[in-house]
């Protein structure tokens, strides 16, 4: 029997979570880049300019949502050249479309506990909390060994990766996850978009979330990645993730390689030559793995990753 670990049911819809707008440090209005992400196929926007909770419930309708959300910024101003000040950013998303949301006071860098306890307070408040590029942030394992409370970390940070900085947060994640947090992964751009669209430093439609849901409303969304019912992508897609048989089975878009990693050593890789593409996988499951996830990667070297998926919960 099939067990779906990505819905068998629903529709997918193309997300970026992580969107700046003339409200803070974007060069473009909300309006604008909403009907620039729809027109690149994208139905929903999380806009989460820095430190306000702005709704824009006016923007969304049938064919897009709007998520009510905002980057929460905690640095350590310990160093004069900012260049060097290294950083808690969490994306904050409201989990319904209601008024009333506003921003949660912030603690001091240095304390973990007090970071900690933040992350509580907005859960509490009403929001799901992702933490955002630990590699721009300049923070290490010190920093971010510690986190608890959070819904998603950003695998992949498109933004980061124009700036020239390592925007692959695969060491981050897995370090999380083996010390026994349960979280996501999603893929963002992080745009600021201050150069036109198509020039080849613009920051949009580079890292993207592909939520499968009910419908296309909010709640639907939001229930969708409570679940952690998406995967993320620079560009290939996953159609089909599911378990049977002891096995853990992808289909997807034709890539080069399709990977899956554990909390242990072992992996199992799925590969071909050059000018060949693959279609699917299926590798065996361990229950000694704890947990699994995959990466696929096309031949032009961008990948999607899924969630991870703990043993005990999925067998």
């Amino acid at each position: 029997m099939k067990k779906y670990l990505l819905p068998k049911d629903g529709e997918f819809y193309k997300a970026n979570l992580h969107c700046h707008s003339t409200i803070s440090d974007g060069d473009l209005t909300v309006e604008e880049l909403k009907k620039a992400y729809m027109e690149r196929g994208y139905s929903v926007v999380a806009f989460t300019d820095h430190d306000i909770c702005v709704p824009h419930r006016n923007l969304t309708d049938d064919k897009f949502v709007a998520i009510t959300s905002y980057e929460a910024d905690i640095s350590n101003w310990i160093v004069d050249d900012s260049n060097f000040v290294r950083c808690y950013h969490f994306n904050c998303y409201a989990t319904t479309d209601d008024d009333g949301y506003t921003t949660i006071e912030k603690p001091s860098y240095q304390d973990i506990n007090a970071i900690n306890e933040y992350i509580r307070r907005l859960n509490e408040a009403g929001f799901i909390v992702c933490y955002n590029h630990p590699n721009w942030s300049l923070q290490t394992l010190e920093d971010y060994g510690g986190l608890k409370g959070l819904f998603a970390m950003e695998i992949f940070n498109y933004s980061a990766m124009l700036d020239g900085i390592d925007a692959d947060q695969e060491i981050p994640y897995d370090t999380l996850l083996r010390r026994g947090n349960r979280l996501f992964c999603v893929a963002t751009d992080d745009n600021h978009d201050r150069q036109p669209f198509g020039h080849p430093l613009n920051d949009s439609f580079g890292g993207f979330t592909m939520i499968k849901a009910g419908s296309l409303s909010y709640g639907s969304v939001i229930d969708a990645l409570k679940r952690g019912s998406f995967y993320a992508s620079m560009g290939p897609e996953i159609y089909s993730l599911y378990v049977e048989d002891g096995k853990l089975n992808i289909e997807c878009s034709g890539v080069r390689s399709i990977h899956m990693t554990t909390c242990g050593r072992r992996t199992e890789v799925a590969r071909v030559s050059d000018g060949e593409t693959l279609r699917g996988a299926s590798f065996n499951i361990d229950q000694r793995d704890v947990y699994v996830r995959v990466q696929i990667t096309d031949n032009s070297g961008r990948r999607a990753n899924t969630n991870a998926y703990f043993l005990d919960e999925i067998i």
